[in-house]
């Protein structure tokens, strides 16, 4: 009678878990939203549609008046934090030069009446409701549905908008699941003459199919349209540029630079200009800001505006992609989670002489230090400044359809190589040499991957490196930490639409290697403390000085795969990860993201230039140098791979960078007096140069730039610490200042 009961009781629990699996799989088979992974999914054929619902009341959108910030919120040094309770908006006020930076601009009136702006908000969100896409912001979509307040903080003060898509949802007081409403707060707090913005977020209605996407904060900060000479924007765009608000230029657009650079793993087409630091400011007459992401910096993108028209503003801000999509195919692909819960920034204002470019770097600078971002050590002077050299060891190039691996430059030829250029007088030799793992440049996963027997093996690697201690240089070995050519012995990355993650990387030689350039697979970040453990455990026994982290140093992903981390956690989890390689080693980085310079001692590859070609109202300026000489030894691209290589020298002079050559012992094209890789063709004005160079720069390595100029149109002045100036004239013509002579095409230190 037992033994029936059990029966009866298992049978029942069978039938049961089988009709609770059918149900599931026919909600499964009839819901277009899948589970699976990382990211959801909704498929449609129908067209998305953008849904923009603005106010008739475009007050909304501006202050009247500086007397509408009837409340003084907070003091803290020269600052003060006052707000308009009209529009549920605040300003700062330096006191010194008593100029106002409101979060709205102030009402515009001219000859032909009122100019008023309807994009200016505290908030703007971009919002994905099903495959709809909403376009709110706090000013018409919260104030102006009387939804907004704010409330006093210690030292400051928080904004509450509760925005909704609509005044008939605003209205209500419970919601149904399809609404679509957030509530967003923005605190701003002043501490020791700053100021700190955060921002958080929350669903208020809880529709499971509302996100939002990207979140753009304090749109028109500091904007103005009464430019004066000498205004202008600061943007993180290579080195960093300034916009010249003061010079006409009909042909201006919009500008957009991600930070870090664009995630592969999300946007299959890269459309952005890149920025290595997170940060951009506001010169307006006699006082000026500069802002610092300090928490979400990894999925910003930092938007630049010029005005061209009487009834536009120069604004410059940061938007954030709160949850990554993409739409392909009919599919939208949504990631299940967001990349940040919260949103810092720290903005610095300074006055008078010190709102310059240089001042704003200088107070970045210090901002990067405190937060830990940047390190407090100094470049250590010897009697040599570093001249970085980039070798290649082996590269694969395409004949027809057969793809071969072809040597450069074989561990023998190196140690000739910088026996040559030691008895020209270059001393004090960084060689970081790529591609002499298995695959050569398009290198096999790091974990698997063996020093090239063709190249010499590791006995002769160990021959060159004697060589290279005694002579007191540094060799440095290429890694890639983050893909591999040919798959990973772990798991890879999956990026948003749930395949393999991949990128192509920046190649130098992508002209021999011909269709030899390929994708590279990404790996899971999770893997990184383990791949750098067995890395170490790998490489003990190679004869070298340190690591040059390549790929990890310039490019960054999200992994949407099980388990996997999204950008934000995947550039914390590099920076941590890769600490292990300092210890005992040198490290040096490519390109050189910040947030992961903390534990590296030199970056090559930094930029020197900018992206967007430079005219009258935009000019590059040093400002990643700014921030970093001193702190630790840098070099932009390759002397020999610019255009001008006399102006590329001079270049290198103004921004403090030391000299960086890249060559091949062997030729990469038949003609090879044309050939820029051939170490032959540059080696004796490479030599001359570092002669200069070594003269003019290496005492200062450790100080810091105080201030760059132009002097007058191509002649430009870098000032540090300890009081020298180097002046570079890049006209045809000397030029004379203090008594002394500046020769056309060169450069002069005085001291």
């Amino acid at each position: 009678m037992i033994k029936n009961n059990n029966i009866k009781r298992i049978t029942t629990r069978l039938v049961s878990a089988i009709l609770c699996f059918c149900l599931a799989a026919g909600c499964l088979s009839s819901c277009s939203k899948q589970e699976e992974s990382g990211v959801r999914t909704v498929k449609s054929d129908a067209a998305r549609n953008t849904i923009i619902n603005l106010s008739d009341d475009a007050s909304v959108h501006y202050s009247q008046s500086e007397e509408s910030f009837s409340v003084k919120a907070a003091t803290s040094g020269l600052i003060e934090l006052l707000v308009d309770p009209e529009t549920n908006s605040f300003a700062v006020r330096e006191t010194t030069q008593n100029q106002l930076f409101t979060a709205l601009p102030l009402l515009n009136k001219t000859a032909d009446g009122e100019k008023l702006v309807t994009d200016a908000s505290m908030v703007s969100l971009k919002i994905v409701g099903g495959t709809d896409i909403y376009y709110l912001n706090s000013q018409d979509n919260s104030v102006a549905y009387g939804k907004a307040s704010y409330i006093s903080a210690d030292n400051g003060i928080t904004f509450i908008f509760d925005i909704f898509a609509n005044e008939e949802t605003a209205a209500k007081s419970s919601y149904e699941k399809t609404d679509i409403g957030f509530n967003v707060t923005v605190s701003a707090i002043l501490k020791d003459g700053s100021m700190t913005v955060t921002c958080t977020n929350s669903n208020i209605t809880g529709n499971p199919d509302a996100y939002i996407e990207d979140i753009e904060l304090l749109n028109y900060f500091g904007a103005y349209n009464d430019t004066r000479e000498g205004d202008f924007m600061l943007v993180p765009d290579g080195c960093g540029a300034i916009i010249k608000t003061s010079i006409y230029d009909e042909s201006f657009e919009s500008l957009s630079f991600d930070v870090y650079g664009s995630d592969p793993s999300v946007n299959s087409e890269d459309k952005s200009e890149s920025a290595i630091v997170p940060a951009f400011g506001i010169k307006h007459g006699n006082a000026a800001f500069v802002s610092l992401i300090q928490s979400g910096d990894a999925v910003a993108s930092i938007i630049a505006k010029k005005a061209t028209q009487i009834s536009e503003y120069n604004i410059v801000y940061p938007s954030f992609n709160i949850t990554p999509v993409r739409y392909e195919n009919n599919t939208l692909y949504i990631s299940k989670s967001s990349t940040v819960s919260e949103i810092s920034l720290c903005y610095r204002f300074l006055a008078g002489g010190n709102a310059t470019y240089a001042g704003l770097a200088s107070a970045c600078r210090e901002q990067l230090i405190r937060n830990s971002v940047l390190s407090t050590k100094t470049v250590k002077v010897g009697d040599y400044m570093p001249f970085y050299l980039t070798l290649t060891g082996s590269a694969k190039k395409s004949l027809g359809p057969v793809t071969y691996l072809s040597n450069l430059t074989n561990f023998e030829q190196a140690k000739d190589m910088l026996t040559r250029m030691k008895n020209k007088g270059i001393n004090n030799i960084s060689v970081r040499y790529s591609g002499v793992f298995s695959g050569g440049l398009d290198s096999k996963d790091i974990v698997s991957s063996d020093i090239m027997l063709r190249l010499g093996g590791t006995e002769k690697l160990s021959e060159l490196y004697d060589y290279v201690s005694s002579q007191k240089m540094t060799l440095y070995i290429d890694i890639n930490l983050l893909s591999s050519s040919s798959g990973f012995s772990g798991s890879s990355a999956t990026d948003i639409c749930k395949n393999t993650a991949s990128f192509t990387p920046r190649n130098s030689l992508v002209d021999f290697m011909g269709e030899a350039v390929s994708e590279r697979q990404l790996r899971s970040i999770r893997k990184l403390k383990n791949i750098v453990a067995s890395v170490l455990s790998d490489t003990r026994y190679y004869a070298f000085s340190g690591y040059c982290l390549n790929d990890a140093g310039s490019v960054l992903y999200s992994d949407f795969s099980h388990n996997g981390l999204l950008r934000d956690e995947a550039a914390e989890a590099v920076n941590s990860a890769i600490s292990p390689l300092s210890t005992g080693h040198s490290v040096m980085a490519v390109r050189g993201n910040f947030y992961m310079l903390k534990n590296v001692d030199s970056v090559i590859n930094i930029p020197i230039g900018t992206s967007i070609a430079q005219s009258g109202a935009y000019q590059a300026v040093p400002f990643v140098q700014l921030i970093l000489h001193g702190i630790a030894d840098y070099a932009g691209d390759p002397i020999n791979t610019g255009i001008n290589l006399r102006e590329t020298i001079l270049k290198n002079i103004e921004y403090g960078a030391c000299p960086h050559f890249e060559w091949n012992y062997e030729s990469v094209i038949m003609e090879t007096e044309n050939d820029r890789f051939y170490y032959d063709n540059t080696i004796n004005a490479a030599a001359e140069f570092y002669t200069e160079a070594n003269e003019a720069l290496n005492d200062l390595r450790d100080a810091r730039i105080t201030d760059h100029y132009e002097v007058e149109d191509g002649i430009f002045c870098t000032e540090y610490d300890t009081g020298a100036r180097i002046y570079v004239n890049y006209t045809n013509t000397d030029f004379s200042i203090l008594g002394v002579v500046v020769e056309a095409r060169n450069f002069l230190r005085v001291n």
